[in-house]
């Protein structure tokens, strides 16, 4: 494994980690925000429900059996709990509190669906002078509660008729009050306030609140990790059959068996891919002795002919004959080399395209003219039905004449005997088809013919060309702003389509 492939290893930390992390985090904050809500609305509502017990609880008692203000159980057993402050510790003995269906009705309608609460734990009156009565104390004398027996601000608005409902801090503790108006003779003569501590009303709801947070995020993180087991074990597999193609063998271990599309589609493209390169290594094998071959030949043949003239081992017509082979040879490996650089170029985008206008039909028949009168050429017919009009387009008249070039000793290499160029002129679109009789392209060499340095078995079987032929006439016709392609083949023929763009001159 390689310096940069070991950053990656360390720097980096796997799929499963990176999303349940996050997963985790994305989810564990929602809850809190969603618990902080939930915390909010159960304070809330608790405070609701405890003031409406504590008002519903302070109404009864100042009229318990539906009487007169001035003339309930209440009124009076008040008025003896003041005079005789020390005698009992609750305003009613248990045994005379009635739980009657009023009661329990009034319960119901406030939303009181719990057992009725005992007696709240702390109880006093203020009357109309500012005095204090302190009727029950809280139950729990280790904590100080003198701050609950304070005249309240707000008892003026208890005098006054008004249910009051207020909060108060004692010992780091909430407490919740509720003042009521005591009547007396028909008039209101004093506040009767009961307070009830609230922090453990709360803390279950909060607790429990806290453990369904916990449990759910907890079940949330379970589900992730193990569907993102799932899902992450084939694409392990395809990093490692990734890996195993970065080290040069060509045949990974895929999954065969996923369930989900665009695991399976993923997995099928890499095999897919896998069996391309490995064909593309094998060729690019074949390919490279090949060129070795094609180079190393007219070399060597042209030094063992020049020194057989030069140290006079032929003379007189065997010696020319000599000669006229060798420079034969220098100029097949002159062409072999042109395309070499002219692929380089080509690739790079270093090879300028001259945009000048080209009246492709005059250009198409110079060719043709040209090669005409070439003895390798003397056993093809050309058939050009070329229009009448010039048909002008912006390019370069040398690498066209190339192209074409290419094209007709493609034909001539096939042992084509006719070969026909036709135009179509469509708007601003040229297309000329250039179609031969000969013997046509093999249906597996057909995917490659335009990939670099492909000789078809025909050509590999003589041996001849760099199998750059096709692959630069398709460079140029994409650098004129066209395309080369296979149009069809068969043993009766093949033709090809150039596809390039019209002007006006």
């Amino acid at each position: 494994m390689s310096s940069k492939q070991n950053d990656y290893t360390t720097n980096t930390v796997s799929m499963l980690t990176y999303w349940t992390r996050r997963y985790v985090l994305v989810l564990l904050g929602s809850l809190l925000l969603l618990a902080v809500a939930a915390g909010i609305w159960i304070r809330i509502s608790t405070y609701d429900h405890i003031y409406d017990m504590l008002e519903l609880r302070a109404e009864q008692l100042v009229d318990l059996n539906g009487q007169a203000p001035e003339e309930s159980e209440f009124s009076n057993r008040l008025r003896q709990m003041e005079e005789r402050p020390h005698e009992p510790k609750h305003l009613f003995p248990e045994a005379d509190i009635k739980e009657d269906d009023s009661s329990n009705r009034l319960e119901m309608e406030a939303g009181l669906h719990e057992p009725r609460p005992p007696i709240p734990d702390v109880v006093h009156t203020v009357d109309t002078a500012g005095n204090i009565k302190i009727i029950k104390k809280y139950e729990n004398e280790a904590i100080d509660t003198s701050a609950l027996f304070a005249v309240p601000p707000s008892y003026q608005n208890v005098l006054a008729g008004e249910n009051v409902r207020d909060q108060v801090n004692v010992a780091s503790q909430t407490w919740l009050r509720i003042g009521v108006p005591v009547y007396q003779d028909g008039t209101i003569c004093k506040a009767l306030y009961i307070s009830m501590p609230v922090d453990n009303q709360i803390r279950g709801p909060y607790g429990l609140l806290a453990l369904l947070t916990g449990i759910i995020t907890l079940a949330g993180w379970l589900v992730l990790y193990f569907l993102s087991r799932r899902l992450i074990h084939p694409l392990r597999e395809v990093a490692a059959a990734a890996q195993s193609i970065a080290e040069g063998k060509y045949d990974p271990v895929l999954p065969q068996e996923v369930k989900e599309r665009e695991l399976q589609q993923l997995i099928e493209s890499f095999r897919y891919m896998a069996a391309q390169l490995k064909q593309l290594e094998q060729l690019r094998s074949v390919l490279l002795a090949g060129v070795s071959h094609e180079l190393r030949t007219p070399i060597t043949s042209i030094r063992g002919m020049i020194q057989a003239v030069h140290n006079k081992i032929v003379t007189g017509a065997k010696a020319e004959e000599f000669l006229q082979i060798s420079w034969n040879e220098a100029k097949r490996l002159q062409q072999m080399v042109e395309e070499l650089l002219d692929f380089s170029s080509f690739e790079a985008g270093a090879a300028p395209i001259k945009g000048e206008p080209v009246n492709l039909s005059s250009l198409i028949s110079e060719v043709i003219h040209q090669l005409s009168v070439l003895p390798e050429f003397s056993n093809i017919r050309f058939d050009a039905a070329l229009p009448a009009e010039p048909v002008w387009l912006n390019g370069d008249a040398g690498r066209l004449r190339q192209m074409f070039l290419n094209l007709f000793d493609n034909s001539k290499k096939a042992a084509a005997t006719l070969l026909r160029i036709t135009f179509q002129i469509h708007d601003h679109r040229i297309m000329v088809d250039i179609e031969d009789n000969g013997k046509g392209i093999e249906a597996t060499d057909q995917p490659f013919i335009f990939e670099r340095f492909y000789r078809g078995s025909a050509r590999q079987a003589i041996g001849r060309g760099l199998g750059l032929g096709l692959t630069i006439s398709r460079l140029l016709a994409h650098a004129h702003g066209g395309d080369l392609v296979l149009l069809r083949t068969s043993p009766a023929g093949t033709t090809f389509r150039l596809s390039l763009t019209r002007s006006l001159k």
